[in-house]
């Protein structure tokens, strides 16, 4: 249980590593945003509480978490259509190698999405979803 609980910080880890994503055109309101996130474990005893968090992004960095340096990540298949960007992602960190599938959505000044990771043997083949939300709360301090 130990390994799995350790694999959630990871996967909130790899949110943050397609941020190469071009987004021009996007539905999307620049500013200081409430982000929260929710995952979801196949065998967690409970379900986790959700976690929140208040992040400046722009318009060239719309995403969450945007430091995605050392995480081995690499970004493939990236498309944009109308207000939502889709992407599969293969990370190798330390190892233990995922591999990712992203849909993000924006609205002005919401977006919504969900990230799909499985996680390797280390990690007992788990895939572990994370659904985002994001809500503009002002401008960035």
């Amino acid at each position: 249980m130990v390994a799995k609980t350790g694999g959630i910080g990871f996967v909130l880890m790899l949110l943050s590593c397609f941020l190469v994503l071009p987004v021009w055109g996007l539905d999307f309101q620049p500013g200081e945003y409430e982000v929260t996130s929710k995952v979801e474990m196949p065998g967690m005893p409970m379900p986790m509480p959700p976690q929140t968090t208040i992040q400046c992004l722009t318009k060239s960095d719309p995403l969450p978490d945007p430091n995605a340096e050392n995480q081995n990540c690499e970004v493939l298949d990236t498309k944009t259509k109308g207000n939502t960007v889709t992407w599969r992602m293969v990370c190798d960190q330390d190892g233990t190698r995922t591999e990712s599938t992203g849909s993000m959505t924006y609205k002005g000044d919401r977006f919504e999405g969900t990230v799909k990771t499985k996680m390797g043997p280390e990690m007992g083949n788990t895939t572990v979803t994370v659904h985002i939300t994001g809500k503009r709360i002002g401008n960035c301090k």
